[in-house]
């Protein structure tokens, strides 16, 4: 799918965007009369994130819609502010990325008769959804099943079947971070290798906070022998490799992969510094939340008038494809 460039979007957009915290101004008719009206409550703003965020304000210009964007930053509680603010705004439904997946149901009672699409992070409870509430994501299982099966395949061909790694380890209690890091690991064994763990680095999906952690790790007196890097996202994988770089180990003498198949991760795969990564779709995803607002609200199904598919687990769960990236393909996702 083929979107336009977020600076001429900027010339015909009818979104309206408010960057202070919650604050904003209300949300005013973007042009004539029938213009719909949603918020937009971004949480965390690490690199996939704020790509998702433009990519929401662009997916809201081609559906005609005006948008105001929240920022809640870090905390869930400012994100349920956030939500209460778009309703005092008379904006007529809210798309929430929340910072955690328990926070659904807070977020639903902010809310009030708005409709509520949350996006990248599912709600843990599916009790929860009905024909007000819904979600647009990408199946996280699949996301660490496709590195831990790339990685497979890897060692296999090379006939290596003790594999080390380092696990490069996302924010701590998020359901995705769990389910990628279970899906790498769990499909590496599936496929007959024999794993230790070398350090799992904590590093909150952040390139520097990853960075820092390997960059310790390498410096230690006796530096560990590591396989491979399995990452949770491409920002980490990007940390590692500076820090190998800085350690003076050359980032092309172990396989690191990871997930979302940012620009820069696409780049360290043509580089050769990256084996893979996983596209998670921001435009997508985007284009599906606001879609499933519109449908939400003129009643319809919300895959209505797309070509997402609903989930297995829920009626109301719209998943957008996850797809492997490596230099094979990589012309697919740079063109």
């Amino acid at each position: 799918m083929k979107f336009r460039k977020l600076a001429a979007l900027c010339l015909t957009a009818l979104c309206l965007v408010s960057l202070a915290a919650c604050g904003g101004k209300p949300v005013q008719s973007a042009s004539s009369g029938g213009v719909r009206r949603m918020a937009y409550v971004a949480s965390v703003r690490d690199e996939y994130l704020s790509k998702l965020e433009e990519a929401a304000i662009e997916a809201a210009a081609n559906h005609n819609v005006a948008l105001e964007i929240l920022h809640a930053g870090e905390d869930s509680v400012k994100v349920r502010d956030c939500i209460e603010a778009a309703k005092s705004h008379g904006n007529e439904a809210v798309i929430v990325n929340m910072v955690a997946s328990e926070d659904a149901a807070s977020c639903i009672e902010a809310a009030g008769d708005m409709k509520v699409v949350f996006i990248n992070r599912v709600p843990v409870d599916y009790a929860l959804f009905n024909q007000n509430v819904a979600a647009v994501a990408s199946d996280e299982r699949l996301s660490g099943y496709y590195q831990g099966q790339f990685l497979g395949d890897y060692f296999n061909r090379l006939g290596k079947t003790d594999v080390s790694y380092i696990l490069l380890h996302g924010t701590g209690g998020l359901v995705h971070t769990e389910l990628r890091t279970q899906g790498a690991l769990q499909e590496m064994e599936n496929a007959g290798l024999n794993l230790t763990s070398v350090a799992v680095l904590e590093a909150g999906y952040d390139r520097y906070a990853a960075r820092d952690a390997m960059l310790e790790l390498l410096n230690e007196e006796a530096v560990p022998e590591f396989d491979c890097i399995v990452s949770n996202n491409d920002a980490m994988a990007l940390g590692a490799i500076m820090a190998m770089k800085d350690a003076g180990i050359d980032p092309h003498s172990v396989p690191i992969v990871g997930i979302d198949a940012t620009a820069d991760a696409l780049q360290a795969i043509a580089d050769g510094e990256m084996v893979m990564s996983v596209h998670q779709s921001a435009e997508m995803q985007a284009d599906g939340a606001v879609a499933a607002v519109l449908n939400m609200l003129a009643g319809a199904a919300l895959t209505n008038g797309t070509d997402y598919e609903i989930s297995d687990e829920s009626d109301y769960v719209v998943y957008v494809p996850f797809e492997p990236v490596t230099k094979e393909n990589l012309s697919d996702f740079t063109g």
